[in-house]
């Protein structure tokens, strides 16, 4: 079934929702309260089907102080249906609805010439033309004007084909789900049901999927399209999901999407394009729409751009390319894409240019900047969410990047200067310790910052430049004899340990100051403890085996004084601290002579 989602929108009283009955035999205005008002007031839905395609309509408000409730709809339209009364023409509020279906990146338009049994031909011919010349404002659009009145049953079935007409959109393909909630339901029997349009990916039942603003998972117990009950859903359908979880914790504008792929910040930098004679000013409060997520915050321009910043004190899930509104005092303003939906810490003159390459989707000089300003890596792994591609596609961009390392398998993007700074900090080590054994996951224990991948370019570097060489997977100091720096390295681990009497290091810290590999520190502890120069007491303590007969004397000296020993008593006579007082204590439990009562430790006889 193909599907496509078409907003109906234009000023009150223009004839709307009457048409859309006449087109699908459904009446949107269902709540008392609209019907007493004679208004649609929130989002209404219906659709018609002909073949393998089905329209979903979205009836919006046509009312000027409702027209953010157009705005969530407009999010998720595959084209729009204009209704402009024959009588009455091209209104404010349709301009308005107009601006906001062009700024959120519509391009497919049919305009319902409505009413038209209430104008004789040459008023009818007239108005046709003023919305052809107005639509000349608007070149991005496809329309075409379909006269139209409920009364008349061929205009319907004209409609109808023009709509039916419509190229649909595919599925975008997208293996990460997300949907807007903007309805929530808690029927009787059945427990949480939500209305939205699934805007990527796919849905099945059975489903985890992650409530963003909540940080929590739930399941997919049901789905439904147009009552009818469905085992999967995808982009471009208006679904109803079936929910394991309260109702009550949920919120119109709560975004559903597949768990890992969507962090939420509390800034959105953005473009911006005005839609009103006046803009809000810098630092002012503003209502920021995307989709059905409605949020206050302040507007920040930068200097001579059409870029600004939007701060929120909460947080915002969005991706690249969205389209937003920002409202003020009730009335559409401004309007474009949100171009950096991941925060980053960059000083204002270098975002502006990042921004420009993103608004043009030059990924590739926006791709260098990234990586120039992150200094220490620039992770690829929300990609999906930065710049709305996925990771493979990401890496064949990186790949036209100049000056760049890539760590293909963790996804960072390094400059060439943090190479060349790497490759100084890595040689230092070793010209500060002839006997230095590494191999690269012992220098990013002490390099947090550098991947795997990086780390082994420097040592290949250093290899090639036989400055280093390599055996048993270490890198040490070309000209040096394994052999002999493993020797000389035992006897310094020793005298370490032995030196350090009842307060040994932990072995990682001995090994970070001789510059040993983790692998190769633990084998020397072990050839240590077999020739029985140290003891293994706890886990990360080696001590030397005279310092364990002495310490294993005084306690017992203690006992026979005080008739048991315990932490406060060792601690009592000793400066040990606890951690070394808990491992004492237990190693006397190994002992023939020497029974445990309780937190206590006492002699048998």
């Amino acid at each position: 079934m193909q599907n496509l989602i078409v907003g109906t929108a234009g000023h009150i009283d223009h004839g709307k929702t009457s048409l859309i009955e006449a087109l699908t035999g459904y009446f949107g205005d269902e709540t008392k309260e609209e019907k007493e008002r004679g208004i649609t007031i929130d989002l209404s839905y219906s659709n018609m089907q002909r073949d393998d395609k089905n329209i979903s309509f979205i009836d919006v408000p046509g009312h000027e102080r409702l027209v953010k409730n157009m705005v969530s709809g407009a999010f998720s339209f595959d084209a729009a249906l204009i209704v402009i009364a024959a009588d009455d023409g091209i209104m404010p509020q349709t301009i308005e609805h107009i601006k906001v279906l062009d700024i959120v990146g519509l391009k497919q338009i049919i305009v319902a010439l409505n009413k038209s049994d209430l104008v004789d031909s040459n008023t009818l011919n007239q108005k046709i033309e003023e919305i052809e010349e107005f639509f000349k404002e608007y070149p991005n659009f496809k329309y075409k004007i379909i006269p139209t009145s409920i009364y008349d049953e061929k205009s319907i079935n004209n409609l109808k084909d023009e709509l039916f007409s419509l190229p649909p959109k595919e599925p975008t393909g997208d293996p990460f789900f997300r949907y807007y909630i903007d309805r929530i339901f808690s029927p009787k029997g059945i427990g949480t049901v939500t209305t939205g349009t699934v805007l990527n990916g796919e849905v099945k039942v059975g489903d985890k999927l992650n409530i963003a603003e909540l940080n929590k998972p739930t399941t997919v117990k049901a789905i439904q399209i147009h009552a009818k009950e469905r085992e999967s859903a995808h982009s471009h359908q208006r679904v109803a999901l079936n929910l394991d979880i309260n109702y009550k914790k949920l919120q119109k504008g709560y975004l559903l999407c597949s768990k890992g792929y969507f962090r939420g910040f509390n800034s959105v930098d953005i473009s911006v394009e005005s839609l009103s004679d006046t803009l809000p000013k810098h630092g002012s409060e503003i209502v920021f729409v995307c989709g059905a997520k409605r949020l206050n915050g302040n507007i920040y321009y930068y200097p001579e751009s059409n870029f600004a910043q939007i701060k929120f004190n909460e947080k915002i899930f969005a991706r690249y390319s969205d389209s937003y509104i920002v409202l003020n005092s009730g009335r559409v303003e401004l309007g474009g894409k949100i171009l950096a939906p991941v925060f980053d810490p960059i000083r204002k003159k270098d975002k502006v240019e990042i921004l420009k390459y993103l608004e043009q989707k030059d990924f590739v000089k926006a791709f260098e900047l990234l990586t120039q300003n992150h200094k220490r890596g620039f992770g690829l792994i929300s990609s999906y969410q930065r710049f709305g591609i996925n990771h493979e596609e990401a890496l064949k961009i990186a790949q036209h990047c100049r000056d760049i390392f890539i760590d293909e398998k963790e996804l960072v993007l390094y400059p060439q200067t943090t190479l060349d700074e790497l490759y100084k900090i890595v040689k230092s080590i070793y010209e500060n310790n002839q006997n230095a054994l590494l191999s690269p996951n012992s220098i990013g224990s002490r390099i947090k910052w550098a991947s795997s991948a990086i780390i082994a370019k420097v040592l290949n570097r250093l290899l090639t430049e036989n400055y280093l060489q390599f055996s048993k997977g270490l890198y040490y100091k070309a000209g040096v004899e394994l052999n002999s720096v493993e020797l000389e390295l035992e006897d310094k681990i020793y005298n370490i340990i032995k030196k350090s009497n009842y307060t040994p290091p932990a072995p990682q810290n001995i090994y970070s100051q001789l510059d040993i590999d983790t692998k190769e520190g633990n084998a020397i502890l072990n050839k240590l403890a077999k020739r029985k120069k140290i003891v293994k007491i706890a886990h990360n303590i080696y001590i030397d085996e005279q310092a364990i007969v002495k310490i294993v004397n005084l306690m017992k000296n203690i006992i026979k004084e005080h008739g048991f020993i315990d932490i406060k008593k060792l601690r009592e006579n000793t400066d040990l601290s606890r951690k070394y007082c808990i491992a004492y204590l237990e190693y006397l439990d190994n002992l023939n002579d020497i029974v445990k009562d309780g937190d206590k430790r006492k002699l048998k006889y």
